[in-house]
């Protein structure tokens, strides 16, 4: 990796710990796999930034920029809808109401699937060991996190969340 790549990547990953240091405070068992797994996405980009705009019309290069697209506006959409009905105190993370409305009605972690995709779409840039492992380790992270997630929100929120979690699939709608 480049200078200004290792760099950024620092940079990156001061940001992340930043952002992550009220949730950790807060004792929620679900941020560093978060952070870890945003850093490994991090990765990812950087390793194959130069390699965004080449063959962006190829079969791989299409559904790497349908993966991005969906990130993006998966990340949109959940942030409105969390936003507009999770009545947070502070910042999103710390909603006080059971959010079920929008996308949230068929999949309980939008914002960690659109990380996968994300993931996913950034390593199809260009595939490598590399890239690969990072992508894995990401998506590992976010169904750790996502698990951990549960685990708090069914204790704040009972048996309401219990029934969502029957009725809901956790990263993609019908299947997983």
């Amino acid at each position: 990796m480049s200078p200004s790549k290792l760099v950024a990547l620092l940079v990156g990953a001061s940001c992340i710990a930043a952002l992550t240091l009220p949730s950790l405070r807060a004792g929620w068992k679900h941020a560093l796999p978060r952070a870890l797994a945003v850093l490994s996405i991090l990765g990812v980009i950087l390793l194959n930034i130069d390699a965004w705009a080449v063959q962006p019309l190829s079969t791989r290069g299409l559904l790497s920029w349908i993966l991005l697209l969906t990130s993006i506006v998966l990340a949109l959409h959940a942030f409105y809808v969390l936003r507009r009905y999770g009545v947070p105190q502070g910042s999103i993370d710390f909603t006080t109401a059971l959010v079920t409305a929008g996308v949230y009605r068929f999949v309980r972690h939008p914002l960690y699937a659109s990380l996968a995709c994300l993931a996913w779409g950034a390593l199809l840039k260009s595939v490598s060991p590399a890239a690969i492992a990072l992508t894995i380790t990401a998506t590992l992270l976010l169904y750790l996190t996502a698990k951990r997630e549960e685990a708090f929100s069914a204790s704040k929120f009972g048996p309401a969340y219990a029934d969502y979690v029957g009725r809901t699939k956790m990263f993609v709608p019908f299947l997983i």
